[in-house]
């Protein structure tokens, strides 16, 4: 069986309590809106909650308070190797700064404004960690990935991950910028980049998850800086043109399933024993 009834159960909840808030959202946004946002948007905010909320509500059902209780002490779960920790923080911006310079745009570092990055940083770090790092991953790391573990090994653990993250983002894929790039349209070569894009981001998180024992907290900033690391690097540069961007982008996909890839097999090596 590909998923145990809990974690069929964890999926459909997550995905519904986040849907039942992203598709009116979306609606309204691309009709009554005229894609600008309105102050009910408020209405809408505990969307990137589903699947912190469909981990509770389920490990609740099973496990009582007691079990909330070692669920939530997983964000809490501080203590890992310095090169775990910088992993964390600076992977993402390195595989971007990576992909620059295997790209076209590697030109822009002659006009690099290192101060404009760590200026910005801060600001986007802070900003994006409430709209989908600090909501989403005490469901998917916190709940699904130790019983996906448990089933079926790392690899399947990440690829399960990977798919439902990616297609639990589906309404916002017609909101620029909150799934699939702003500057691409929404097209099946553009939702399967998205895919391979976080796959790679879920088998990386595993090896991650697998190396700090289970931290969420990790995940948490890792998914921060995951989603912050392109407006960091590019704020450093002049800015791309599209055929650019498009490069940079499937570059650091090709570069992160390369390292996903060499630490998965590594950390299956580990888990195996």
């Amino acid at each position: 069986m590909l998923l145990s009834r809990e974690l069929g159960r964890f999926f459909l909840l997550a995905y519904a309590l986040t849907w039942i808030f992203t598709i009116p959202f979306v609606v309204l946004w691309n009709t009554a809106w005229e894609q600008t946002l309105s102050p009910i948007v408020l209405f809408f905010l505990p969307a990137p909650f589903g699947p912190t909320f469909a981990a509770l509500i389920l490990t609740a059902r099973s496990g009582g308070r007691p079990a909330v209780k070692e669920l939530l002490r997983k964000l809490l779960m501080w203590r890992a190797s310095p090169s775990w920790w910088l992993f964390a923080l600076l992977a993402p911006v390195a595989v971007v700064a990576a992909a620059i310079g295997v790209s076209g745009f590697r030109g822009a570092f002659s006009e690099i404004d290192v101060l404009a990055g760590f200026a910005v940083a801060p600001v986007v770090l802070l900003g994006a960690l409430p709209f989908g790092p600090l909501p989403e991953e005490l469901g998917w790391r916190g709940f699904a990935q130790p019983r996906l573990l448990e089933s079926g090994g790392v690899w399947k653990a990440s690829l399960v991950i990977g798919v439902a993250w990616t297609f639990w983002h589906t309404p916002m894929f017609w909101f620029p910028g909150a799934a699939i790039p702003s500057f691409l349209d929404v097209t099946p070569l553009s939702i399967l980049l998205y895919l391979a894009q976080i796959t790679a981001e879920a088998c990386l998180m595993t090896a991650l998850y697998l190396a700090t024992r289970g931290s969420v907290l990790l995940a948490v900033v890792y998914h921060t800086t995951f989603n912050t690391a392109e407006t960091i690097v590019f704020r450093m540069l002049p800015d791309p043109n599209l055929e650019q961007q498009v490069q940079v982008y499937v570059i650091s996909i090709v570069l992160s399933w390369l390292l996903a890839i060499a630490l998965l097999a590594r950390a299956r090596r580990r888990y195996d024993q």
